[in-house]
């Protein structure tokens, strides 16, 4: 399920903008064709990466033609912003997105000229036609404090019986912290940067059990970049989960040099 996309979701609507999510996972082009002609939205806003760079490319453009104005964010578009607004985007978010996307979808209502200056974390082409880059955009301070992924937004029910007859169990993802602080060369850090930002042990917890308690996944996917790189998190975490009796397999991702046996024994 598109995380990035649900989170941004919540983000806007705790803030009372309305937003719909077309999720293109189990979807098709003549599907988000029709949500584009029936809805005829002022902004859409899509999630890039280097797999979907043919299809967004192709969405743009029908989201274009019937007036919308194109925001792109993710990890891809802001490496590539010459070449992106050379083919119909008017924005690209850099960095993280929540109170970019608000501070933008604000102005956008509020003017039919916004000054797109004035918004940080931006990347657009000025009426000279010169790319602008602004200001980068501070982080959310305290994870905790967002709300949880939209879930409500999509089918997430089509999500786990997928996993559920292709691998045997119903999986569902968590996103316990932001960002890795190594340099991987291979690994973009064009959202999040080099930080690393973690949410209390506490305040997972209390996702993981509504999710248990609504959705009876038999997984979790803990989608960290690095899942172990705080040792006294993890212990933390594991008493939490063990006090309120919640017990289910998982996977995750995490680097050789932060597994140590007291870190292995407490996964």
């Amino acid at each position: 399920p598109p995380l990035g996309l649900l989170y941004l979701s919540s983000h806007l609507k705790a803030r009372g903008i309305p937003v719909r999510v077309f999720d293109s996972t189990f979807s098709s082009r003549a599907a988000f064709v029709r949500e584009i002609d029936e809805r005829r939205p002022d902004l859409v806003g899509i999630y890039v990466t280097l797999m979907t760079r043919r299809n967004v490319i192709w969405m743009m453009k029908k989201a274009k033609a019937a007036g919308a104005t194109v925001i792109l964010g993710g990890p891809e578009p802001v490496n590539y912003a010459e070449e992106y607004l050379s083919r119909g985007a008017d924005i690209i978010v850099a960095g993280e997105g929540e109170d970019t996307l608000t501070a933008l979808v604000i102005a956008c209502s509020q003017s039919d000229c916004p000054r797109y200056e004035d918004i940080d974390g931006l990347v657009f082409r000025n009426t000279q036609g010169a790319i602008v880059r602004t200001r980068p955009r501070a982080q959310l301070p305290g994870l905790d404090a967002q709300p949880f992924p939209d879930r409500d937004a999509i089918d997430l029910e089509r999500y786990l019986e997928t996993w559920r007859i292709h691998h045997g169990v119903r999986s569902i993802s968590v996103i316990t912290a932001r960002g890795c602080p190594y340099t991987c060369r291979w690994c973009s850090h064009s959202v999040y940067g080099f930080t690393h930002r973690r949410r209390s042990p506490e305040n997972v917890a209390d996702e993981i059990e509504a999710l248990v308690e609504r959705y009876r996944p038999d997984q979790v996917w803990y989608a960290d970049d690095v899942f172990t790189i705080n040792k006294r998190w993890i212990t933390r975490y594991a008493a939490e989960l063990e006090r309120r009796s919640i017990r289910l397999s998982f996977e995750t991702i995490t680097r050789e040099d932060r597994l140590d046996e007291s870190v292995i024994e407490t996964l």
